[in-house]
Formats: C-alpha cells, sequence, structure tokens
C-alpha cells in the first residue's frame, strides 16, 4: 500500500527531520536526514498497523492517487544547496520530492511550449 508521506524540517529540532503518513493518525519517525526519518517511518508504520490490528481498529486505506500511468525511477545529482532548498520547500508544503520534482518539470515544459510555439 502507498500511504501519503509526509517529511519535513523539525520545527524543534537542531536539524532533524520528521516524518508522518497522513493517512496513519499518529504514525510518525525522526531522522537526522529525510531518509533516515523515512527508514524510521517504515517501522512505525508497521507497529501503527500492528497495534490497530490487534486492538480491532480500522485501518485506513490510503488516498485515492491518480494512477494508471506506470511510473519510472530515475537518479538526479543536485548541489547540495539546491537539494537542501529542494527539501524545505517541499516540507512546508508536505510533497515528496518526486512530487515536488515532477510539478516543477511539468511547469517549466508548459511555460516553455508557450513562449517557443512550433
Amino acid at each position: 500500500m502507498e500511504y501519503t508521506v509526509k517529511i519535513f524540517p523539525d520545527p524543534n529540532g537542531d536539524g532533524d527531520y520528521i516524518a508522518e503518513i497522513e493517512e496513519l493518525k499518529g504514525c510518525s519517525a525522526f531522522g537526522e536526514t529525510p531518509e533516515d526519518a523515512l527508514r524510521e517511518l517504515e517501522t512505525a508504520m508497521q507497529l501503527w498497523i500492528d497495534a490497530a490490528k490487534k486492538y480491532g481498529k480500522p485501518i485506513p486505506r490510503p488516498k485515492n492517487k491518480k494512477s494508471g500511468e506506470p511510473k519510472k525511477r530515475f537518479n538526479v545529482i543536485f548541489p547540495a544547496s539546491l537539494l537542501s532548498d529542494v527539501d524545505e520547500y517541499r516540507g512546508k508544503f508536505g510533497m515528496k520530492r518526486s512530487e515536488l520534482l515532477a510539478a516543477a518539470v511539468k511547469q517549466y515544459i508548459t511555460s516553455t511550449q508557450r513562449a517557443r510555439p512550433h
């Protein structure tokens, strides 16, 4: 199942990150990096689901997302300062890196197509 994950800088921390699953109320984890927080969140999610099953609580389904189109993974290399800016921005808006980058690329392509008609 694919839940909605939000990763953002801990507003009260010393550079730590918080990862949350939107659909699983109270399911969150911390880490020194976004990647660490996400790894810890996988454990927290399993514990959350196990506890819900044990106590007969409902387990919310992932939000319906637009799918249908297959996704492909690729590697991107950014300067560290730009990646930091990406993480700060997406954290404010509860986006994944891939969601933010896809939206930015789509906007860029749309804007350049308007500027340079075929």
